[in-house]
């Protein structure tokens, strides 16, 4: 019965022993493992969201006109009148002017010129909820030989899906720059004395620009991925449409050249037709896909 009684007491102990060795001291302090942090909430409610993004832009109205490369001016036979100081019939600058006439459009494409074109911009947004925000955007389009930018109020709905969001948003303002390439003919004389000794005809391709601001409506989809809690990828499509009331049409002039004789002949006039573009929101409309990050707070 004693050894029974030892054996019990000898068990006891070492037990306690064991478990006393299990524990970790730090002086006086016992150790405690702290959890691990809870994963954040990838997307919030009043949360403000920047994103900066490249865009690829393509024209609704691609493809170019056929516009001949020929002298518009009819019979096109120089003015001249005799001079009797050299005895012989002069060009006088009087009635050979330098002349630019417009001869059509070149690009259907009213807003950058070309069929498409890289670009850029920003958008700011605040969700007052996980799934709907407000916000503003700016876009910023090289055209042809110059700029165009627009500004808008959006409205966004997303659904997260943990990491991921799809969303959707549509947006309104107004839109400026860019233009229409045309082709001119040019014809330059070159003068000596008061006439015309030489001349030089050639064409150009240039781009008379929208000088008046239109409406922008915009519509578009796309999803964002978020990488941190704060920073995430974006990739959207949309599609704009550029609208507004037609300011003036184009408009047609018959330019005449002075009258003269050439030659000895009877008196003859040149004329031309030279294209005055209108101003409007017509062939403007264009897609849009933007490839970015967000910066989320």
């Amino acid at each position: 019965m004693k050894k029974l009684t030892l054996t019990f007491c000898a068990l006891s102990v070492l037990a306690s022993a064991l478990y006393a060795g299990t524990e970790n001291y730090s002086g006086k302090e016992k150790e405690v493992l702290q959890p691990a942090p809870p994963v954040c909430d990838w997307y919030r409610a009043h949360e403000w969201d920047l994103d900066l993004w490249g865009s690829f832009m393509f024209s609704a109205n691609p493809g170019r006109f056929d516009v001949p490369r020929v002298d518009p001016f009819s019979p096109d036979i120089d003015p001249t009148v005799f001079d009797t100081t050299v005895g012989a019939f002069v060009e006088p600058r009087s009635l050979n002017p330098n002349e630019r006439i417009n001869l059509g459009q070149l690009t259907k494409d009213q807003l950058i010129a070309r069929d498409n074109t890289f670009g850029g911009g920003l958008d700011l947004k605040y969700f007052w909820s996980r799934y709907f925000g407000a916000g503003v955007e700016g876009i910023f389009i090289p055209a042809k030989t110059n700029f165009a930018g627009a500004e808008l109020a959006t409205l966004t709905v997303r659904y997260p899906i943990n990491r991921f969001a799809p969303y959707a948003w549509g947006g309104i303002g107004a839109i400026e720059g860019g233009g229409t390439q045309f082709r001119f003919f040019n014809e330059d004389h070159t003068f000596t004395s008061g006439n015309a000794t030489g001349e030089q005809e050639f064409f150009t391709s240039e781009v008379v620009q929208n000088k008046h601001t239109r409406g922008i409506g915009q519509l578009g989809i796309g999803f964002e991925v978020r990488i941190t809690c704060h920073v995430g990828l974006m990739a959207d499509f949309s599609w704009n449409f550029v609208f507004g009331k037609e300011e003036s049409a184009d408009r047609f002039e018959t330019v005449i050249s002075p009258a003269a004789s050439a030659g000895g002949l009877s008196p003859i006039t040149n004329t031309a037709i030279n294209l005055h573009p209108g101003t409007g929101s017509d062939n403007q409309d264009f897609g849009m896909a933007r490839f970015g990050v967000t910066l989320s707070y």
